[in-house]
């Protein structure tokens, strides 16, 4: 059997004391539940949830200059579970309209929290269904551990993926690139299938990001304006998979 892993949480609440003890909660409740990281506010959470992509984010309502719910109004992407935090049960209502995946009341129950953490393990191992607080192939998650830092890389926001010797680079779409001492096998492994094709031996593109094929000098055009090379005897393939993508 493999191993289930480890979903990743960032809590959101301006007052310390609470977010000290929803993480030791977290930590001694659901330790298949790991804090990456707490915000301090809605613009922080903001930047946090663009760069480290969490699975779940349990965030407070209200808070200073701009409320938990304002937040959710910037949001172009939810790909998380979000479970709303507060000490005002008039927020209830609300927090259902934007389709919280679960409520907790402040002071908050250790039942109501277990509860809460069981129900979204359950949906992420067994369900991942596409929709609102469930994780679809596109929004799946690498991590990725180079010179001491952590990364959590959206499959989605990969564009291509070269070799480079026993190393692998990500070439992502907000124009970073991060190299990992992992074999290019390896990655592909690791990688939604459904989204990514291997134009190359050398070379994975995802296949939404492919803005035009060039059989005259055998290249892949990608919309970043990056051009990887492409094996003649993977052709026919290619456009397999692009003409099946555009009559999804």
């Amino acid at each position: 059997m493999h191993m289930l892993r480890q979903l990743h949480a960032l809590v959101v609440d301006d007052e310390p004391h609470c977010r000290d003890l929803l993480c030791r909660q977290l930590e001694r409740i659901c330790p298949s539940i790991s804090v990456m990281q707490t915000a301090t506010g809605a613009k922080e959470a903001e930047r946090m949830i663009q760069d480290l992509a969490p699975d779940v984010v349990f965030m407070d309502i209200h808070m200073p200059h701009r409320s938990g719910l304002e937040l959710l109004e910037a949001l172009s992407d939810r790909d998380f579970y979000l479970v709303f935090t507060t000490a005002y049960d008039r927020y209830a209502v609300e927090a259902l309209r934007k389709q919280a995946f679960d409520y907790l009341l402040k002071p908050i129950n250790r039942d109501d929290l277990q509860a809460c953490t069981r129900r979204i393990l359950l949906h992420f191992y067994h369900h991942r269904a596409p929709g609102k607080g469930s994780l679809s192939p596109a929004t799946r998650r690498l991590e990725i551990l180079t010179s001491g830092k952590r990364h959590f890389v959206r499959h989605k926001d990969i564009v291509h993926v070269e070799a480079e010797g026993s190393y692998t680079t990500l070439h992502l779409a907000n124009g970073r690139r991060i190299t990992m001492s992992k074999n290019f096998k390896r990655v592909e492994e690791m990688l939604n299938n459904e989204m990514f094709f291997r134009p190359h031996n050398s070379h994975l593109v995802q296949l939404h990001r492919v803005e035009a094929c060039n059989y005259r000098d055998n290249t892949v055009v990608l919309d970043t304006g990056a051009v990887v090379p492409m094996a003649v005897r993977k052709r026919e393939a290619l456009k397999q998979r692009l003409s099946l993508l555009m009559s999804a």
